[in-house]
């Protein structure tokens, strides 16, 4: 009965991450000595034009990592076509700013990696931009 309790606790915490508001993030699972990234798009869901992106970068402990090299591709798998690379600008609290012009109301897929020191990270999400 206790495992049927926690399954329908995860269920209802996994779903109340994806509902939508004014933002959104998407998180990656890390092991021991990765990082996690996630980004929150602005607005949410993002549309076709200007789309503000915030990418967070955390250590195994929690805690912030600025200084970290990110790369943000983007790419619009149902169309075949490659997308933009933004640049992500590190704001120096373990965030970095990136501006995304969507020209195509598609999928977009979008792969951010990390990388301080030794330490990696990678988040893959799929985003329907309207």
């Amino acid at each position: 009965m206790k495992s049927i309790a926690f399954l329908i606790a995860t269920l209802l915490v996994v779903a109340g991450c994806t509902s939508k508001s004014q933002s959104s993030s998407a998180t990656t699972a890390m092991g021991a000595s990765d990082l996690a990234v996630s980004i929150a798009f602005v607005p949410d869901p993002p549309q076709k034009g200007l789309d503000k992106l915030t990418i967070t970068i955390k250590d195994s402990a929690g805690n912030p990592v600025a200084g970290a090299a990110v790369t943000l591709d983007t790419s619009m798998p149902t169309m075949s076509m490659a997308g933009p690379s933004p640049v992500a600008h590190d704001n120096g609290d373990g965030t970095y700013s990136a501006n995304l012009n969507a020209q195509y109301a598609t999928t977009w897929q979008f792969v951010v990696s990390a990388k301080s020191g030794d330490k990696t990270g990678r988040l893959q999400v799929r985003e329907d931009v309207k």
